[in-house]
């Protein structure tokens, strides 16, 4: 009997149907599945760090050259 680990969440899945038409029913390996991790919070930087971002894209698109870098001063700054 096939049984999970007791350190993770999941499932023994057969991956499917291997061996072809003439040989209908034979199993190959199973595999274990579980779900993704959960992600994790943001810090308080990386929020920061995301806000600048989205005022420079917002106001500085399609500036170039020192009007640009004047741009993303005034939203990092």
């Amino acid at each position: 009997m096939l049984r999970g680990m007791k350190t993770k969440k999941g499932a023994w899945v057969k991956p499917g149907r291997h061996g072809g038409p003439y040989l209908p029913g034979s199993y190959y390996l199973y595999t274990y599945v579980r779900a993704p991790p959960k992600p994790y919070p943001k810090t308080a930087q990386q929020k920061a760090i995301g806000a600048k971002g989205r005022c420079v894209r917002k106001e500085c698109k399609g500036k170039k050259g020192p009007d640009f870098f004047e741009c993303r001063q005034k939203c990092t700054g």
